[in-house]
């Protein structure tokens, strides 16, 4: 038998031989803004690939993503949903049942347009839906699924426990007339995102 301050001796010692574990926070759904808080926040976070996001008509990605995120988030929130609202790095692991990850693309110009990325687990009618209601307010290219590596693959899948996760590009940045079309609708495409989900995620 242990006799009890040898047992807590030994308690202490493998604690402290255990690496620290990431607060998990749980939620209704994750909104990602895309590069948002680099490059502060890549030496904290052991973020090799230190991927600022792309520019265009003068603006950077990291804003638009955030102003959209922002606003689907006070959409969401003022209808009672409990969001979680993530910059680019962290290191916390969230549970939700949903997660959305918000990007704009850069290409060469107007090579680009709208996409998605997802895994495997996330269902076909996640996507469909999103797919038609934007598909039907964005005038111009949507370019595909999956199409890169780094939209099936994104890391941020991995940082959240969900059923439904998505990569959103909303469109090219880097396209002049793409750019143009955006810049004035980042808030209502924040309500476009935030009815999207309360659809797919009813109260």
């Amino acid at each position: 038998m242990i006799r009890l301050p040898a047992f807590s001796a030994l308690l202490a010692s493998v604690l402290l031989l255990c690496p620290a574990v990431a607060r998990a926070d749980d939620g209704d759904i994750v909104v990602q803004a895309g590069h948002e808080g680099r490059p502060a926040s890549c030496v904290p976070h052991h973020v090799k690939a230190c991927n600022v996001g792309t520019s265009g008509g003068g603006a950077r990605e990291q804003t638009w993503t955030a102003a959209v995120a922002d606003r689907a988030t006070q959409v969401l929130r003022e209808h009672g949903y409990t969001v979680i609202r993530r910059p680019a790095d962290y290191d916390e692991h969230d549970t939700a049942r949903a997660a959305v990850f918000l990007h704009f693309d850069g290409a060469p110009a107007c090579a680009s347009g709208a996409s998605v990325g997802f895994p495997s687990t996330t269902s076909r009618a996640f996507v469909d839906a999103w797919e038609t209601r934007y598909r039907a307010w964005f005038p111009y290219r949507f370019v595909g699924e999956n199409f890169t590596k780094n939209e099936h693959e994104y890391y941020g899948f991995r940082k959240v426990d969900a059923p439904e996760k998505m990569l959103i590009e909303f469109g090219e940045m880097t396209c002049p007339a793409q750019q143009r079309w955006m810049a004035p609708r980042l808030r209502a495409m924040g309500d476009e995102l935030a009815a999207f989900l309360m659809e797919q995620v009813p109260r």
